[in-house]
């Protein structure tokens, strides 16, 4: 008898033995088109599920597969899809619907004849998952929740600048760093501060951090909310943190006339947070005590003592609670033999002139400042400085920042003078941002190069804001952003003519102004 060939189509095959119908099915060695040989055999009917519509262009014969995602998936979070390839493309892309950019997703060996695909999100909205060209399921990638949480020291100095920082996690196991700012309020909801965030250095986390300088003791409250850039993160608020001020910027302060004399009384006073402490004070004279244990009332202990040494003398103060807590602090005064004419001191800043006594006067941050110095005495004129500045003989270093510096010039007086300590409130003025950009010099470039205006080690400004990046309206389809996986920021020469693209961070108020570059770029 002669034979009869028939050519099956993708969804119906007749008369096929089991070993021809499972060589069809398998879907790396099957051909596009079957041809079945039946020879006197009896031919039965059997059908295939038919593809989707979408798909069967890329998918004659049935078969292919993307699955594992939940139906919500989160940003950041990574996803192992499980993957049938019947075409043998190897990879599977993922596209967004709010246009981010694709990812191109690579098959490995998985169990059987199941492909594994890892999968992290990292654009909103709907996503498609394909082989080839044809979509094979979707699944709707939303934001990943946040917990922000504040870290600062229970107690600080008054007038030195002090460190708050936030953290702003994103939902483990999320790798995505919550971009944005926080914004640090106090106990009546007023903003102290708005800071732009860092990623890391934690996975999934990001950080901003603000210098506070307290100007009188007492307790205060700091706040620190999240706000997101942009939907890829929801927005949390920490805890509120305690933050206690004080002279010493410890749990006691002691205080005390800065000069006395000798067999006239002083009364000085310590005083001990929170103020609910119980407990009792003990003062010292250079090591020596020259109190009993002084009950703590409200916070505070005071006493009363007649100098009976003259000289340099360390002032101590120790405390111990009810509880068995402790702690101690001390500070150094001038006590005089006998009352005599008080010195006088001069102090000049060169290009400005005299300071006068209890004045207050502006420094810029980030300078160094060289005094002259001299006294009624003829005693060396010494210089101290209580708040964020700092000191070096007759040289003053004002920091970046906020606050006042409190300085102080002294001496130990002599020829008939008593020593004098004078004082005087510097305030500081806002720091200039500054940026060690990878950006290249504006100029003439081919198109199709790619410029790195930002390389992936790229530090933050000086003040630690993060950099943006954009290209003014006018020239925005000759060059164009783009951001790498390995986090840098490049721009591409579309085509000819000129762009002008912008690098800013924003200021930190009272501390530091706003941050800008420019560069001015043409193809050819």
């Amino acid at each position: 008898m002669q034979a009869r060939v028939t050519v099956l189509t993708p969804t119906t095959f007749t008369g096929a033995s089991e070993e021809i119908q499972m060589r069809f099915f398998d879907k790396w060695r099957a051909p596009r088109a079957a041809v079945a040989v039946a020879g006197g055999l009896a031919i039965g009917a059997a059908s295939l599920t038919a593809v989707a519509p979408a798909a069967q262009a890329d998918d004659p014969i049935g078969g292919c597969a993307v699955s594992g995602a939940a139906a919500n998936s989160v940003i950041g979070v990574p996803v192992q899809l499980s993957v049938q390839d019947c075409g043998g493309y190897g990879s599977v892309t993922v596209t967004y619907n709010q246009g981010s950019a694709s990812q191109v997703l690579s098959i490995y060996p998985g169990p059987g004849d199941t492909g594994l695909a890892n999968w992290t999100p990292n654009g909103m909205g709907v996503a498609n998952f394909k082989l080839g060209n044809a979509i094979y399921s979707t699944t709707t990638v939303v934001a990943t929740p946040t917990t922000t949480t504040i870290s600062a020291p229970n107690t600080a100095k008054i007038g030195t600048a002090t460190q708050i920082t936030a953290t702003v996690q994103s939902t483990s196991p999320s790798q995505w760093n919550p971009p944005g700012q926080v914004v640090f309020k106090d106990s009546n909801g007023a903003t102290l501060s708005t800071n732009g965030l860092t990623p890391g250095p934690g996975t999934g986390q990001s950080y901003a951090y603000y210098w506070w300088t307290p100007q009188s003791p007492g307790d205060y409250i700091v706040q620190a909310t999240y706000v997101p850039s942009n939907s890829s993160a929801t927005p949390s608020t920490s805890s509120q943190d305690l933050i206690e001020a004080t002279a010493s910027g410890g749990n006691i302060s002691i205080s005390a006339p800065p000069t006395m004399t000798l067999g006239q009384s002083v009364t000085m006073s310590a005083t001990v947070v929170p103020k609910t402490v119980q407990g009792t004070v003990g003062f010292t004279a250079n090591g020596n005590p020259i109190s009993a244990a002084i009950p703590i009332v409200n916070g505070v202990a005071t006493f009363t003592w007649t100098p009976n040494i003259a000289g340099q003398v360390t002032l101590g103060a120790s405390y111990t609670t009810n509880a068995g807590g402790s702690g101690s602090t001390s500070e150094v005064v001038t006590i005089a033999n006998a009352p005599a004419q008080q010195d006088a001191i001069t102090l000049i800043q060169p290009g400005w002139g005299p300071w006068a006594p209890n004045g207050t006067y502006t420094l810029g941050n980030g300078s160094n400042f060289a005094f002259q110095a001299s006294s009624l005495s003829r005693a060396p004129v010494t210089l101290s400085e209580t708040g964020p500045c700092q000191v070096s003989g007759l040289t003053i270093n004002v920091p970046t920042g906020s606050g006042v510096c409190n300085l102080q010039a002294s001496t130990n007086g002599g020829n008939g003078y008593a020593p004098v300590t004078t004082g005087y409130a510097i305030n500081l003025i806002p720091g200039i941002q500054t940026a060690d950009v990878s950006a290249p010099p504006s100029g003439r470039y081919k198109v199709g190069r790619v410029l790195v205006l930002e390389s992936p080690g790229q530090m933050d400004t000086n003040a630690g804001q993060n950099i943006r990046w954009k290209i003014k309206k006018k020239g925005r389809s000759n060059c164009k952003l783009l951001y790498p996986d390995n986090g840098s920021v490049t721009l591409r020469i579309q085509k000819k003519g000129e762009c002008t693209v912008i690098g800013s961070a924003p200021g930190v108020a009272g501390q530091w102004q706003p941050f800008k570059t420019a560069r001015k770029y043409r193809g050819r």
